[in-house]
């Protein structure tokens, strides 16, 4: 019998998306990416990216993205997405669920980080 442990992450929903992209949403965007790129390198961040939709899509999609956190509560999670500038520039909103996934998830190129490593914005 096959065993695979399990471990209890934080997946995160981004909604409300939209196609416009005003001068502000692209200060914006790059802001969230450098959020992303922050909390991938403290270790909280596993994994993140959009959706893709088709052109024709309208706007405010189902579902914009995802992040999966590698934190132990929800709380914590939550507390992170709202460091993200397009979670506080209202271009997202955010869902956390917890999720059970593999232990251990990681991804090519993934560095591990020491525990108590700094994450401040």
């Amino acid at each position: 019998m096959l065993r695979t442990t399990t471990t209890l992450h934080q997946f995160a929903r981004l909604r409300k998306w939209s196609k416009e992209r005003p001068p502000e949403a692209q200060a914006v965007g790059e802001g969230h990416m450098a959020n992303i790129k922050r909390l991938g390198a403290c270790g909280k961040l596993l994994i993140a990216g959009p959706f893709k939709h088709p052109a024709d899509a309208p706007d405010q999609g189902p579902l914009a993205g995802i992040f999966l956190f590698d934190v132990a509560t929800q709380e914590e999670a939550e507390a992170l997405m709202r460091t993200d500038p397009a979670i506080i520039a209202g271009r997202f909103t955010m869902e956390v669920l917890p999720w059970y996934g593999p232990a251990g998830l990681t991804y090519d190129g993934h560095v591990p980080v020491a525990p108590g490593t700094p994450c401040a914005p």
